[in-house]
């Protein structure tokens, strides 16, 4: 078994990723519990394989992916602060090295903003992340927000990498507004370009 199956399989880590919803269901207007890690361990894995990094470095992500916000069983602010500094404990469980860890650890820590992308692992974990807008994410405090209600009219979000592109597609409905998308998710539409800058593409949307 992998690192990364190790920790899937871990019970402790999977009550709290399976609580983080419930347990802030009057604070969280995104879901940062299992629909959305699932999401983004899915998509770095996609990510990184397209751009053909070895297995290795796939199964980095797919930890980071885990692991990345695992500090909002607490609530959202200070989450990823948290996240880096709880998802030690489950590190410490593998025999990956002190190397790998800090790569992890790293790129959760930036997984934000992405103000200081080191590493694949990091530029992937900031670009699933944020591309995770569609109506399944929104929680049902977060549907009377002007930026999360828009996300309900985005059915799912499919993600190619041709040439030397990044395209991030996004199948809307009718209702959907490109408008508000721009101006309310600016971060969320800027740090996939900047991560996928690190990586040498261009990110289209």
């Amino acid at each position: 078994m992998n690192k990364y199956d190790m920790l899937n399989n871990d019970e402790e880590l999977n009550n709290i990723i399976d609580s983080i919803n419930k347990v802030n269901e009057n604070i969280l207007m995104a879901c940062h519990g299992r629909y959305h890690t699932t999401f983004v361990i899915r998509t770095i894995e996609n990510l990184l394989a397209k751009l053909n990094f070895d297995e290795y470095t796939i199964e980095l992500g797919k930890i980071a992916g885990l692991l990345h916000d695992i500090g909002a069983i607490e609530g959202k602010n200070g989450h990823v602060k948290r996240s880096s500094e709880m998802c030690i404990h489950f590190l410490d469980k593998t025999t990956l090295s002190r190397e790998s860890k800090e790569t992890i650890i790293h790129a959760i820590k930036d997984h934000s903003n992405g103000d200081e992308i080191n590493s694949p692992v990091g530029a992937a974990l900031l670009i699933a992340d944020k591309i995770n807008i569609s109506k399944e994410r929104v929680l049902e405090f977060g549907k009377k927000d002007r930026c999360l209600s828009n996300f309900l009219n985005i059915e799912e979000t499919i993600l190619k990498v041709e040439n030397n592109n990044i395209i991030i597609n996004y199948i809307v409905n009718d209702k959907f507004s490109k408008e508000i998308l721009v101006e309310e998710w600016k971060k969320g539409i800027a740090v996939p370009i900047k991560a996928s800058a690190y990586l040498g593409y261009n990110c289209i949307y």
